[in-house]
């Protein structure tokens, strides 16, 4: 009797596995974007002022005066924010110096760094750059009124990432960033 109930447990474990077995595929969480709508930031005492998404909050940075951080609160990234000032137009090539060699230190994981200048009618220039691959920061940016202020921003996502998992915020946060540029004002 005992050999009956084992080799019927056995025959049954061995017929009733019938289904192939697959490993799981990798997903990604869905996100849900909120729709892009921008309300005037500016504080009193600071020289600048955008309109910022309602999604997101202004944090002082304690690394520098008027340094700010844009916290984009449904992705978890940062756009880190600061301001200087200079006196003549070699600490503004310092500047812009600085802020390219910042950029392009993400060479070793990016597959290409774009650039392009930023101009407008008031006078503002700048440059923007986005990054493309496994990199820290996938986007920066500077203006300068040319004459005495220098504001630079820098997004970064405040954990691990991998391009194709945030590409998509990414391209959402662009537009948010490319509105930032378009409303920003020296004071």
């Amino acid at each position: 009797m005992r050999r009956l109930i084992i080799y019927s447990f056995l025959i049954f474990s061995i017929y009733s596995c019938t289904e192939t077995l697959l490993p799981k595929q990798h997903a990604y969480p869905r996100l849900d974007f909120p729709k892009h709508d921008y309300k005037l930031w500016q504080s009193e005492g600071v020289p600048y002022s955008f309109e910022k998404p309602v999604y997101s909050i202004m944090e002082i940075d304690t690394a520098g005066s008027n340094w700010y951080n844009l916290t984009y609160l449904p992705f978890d990234a940062t756009m880190h924010l600061s301001y200087k000032t200079f006196k003549n137009s070699l600490e503004l090539d310092t500047l812009i110096h600085d802020s390219r060699n910042l950029v392009y230190k993400h060479t070793v994981k990016a597959s290409d760094i774009i650039d392009a200048e930023i101009t407008d009618s008031n006078g503002r220039s700048g440059m923007y750059f986005l990054i493309d691959g496994e990199t820290a920061t996938p986007y920066n940016f500077y203006l300068t009124d040319n004459k005495s202020k220098f504001f630079r921003g820098a997004l970064y996502f405040n954990s691990y990432t991998t391009i194709d998992s945030v590409g998509p915020v990414i391209e959402f946060i662009k537009q948010d960033i490319n509105h930032m540029i378009r409303s920003f004002k020296f004071e």
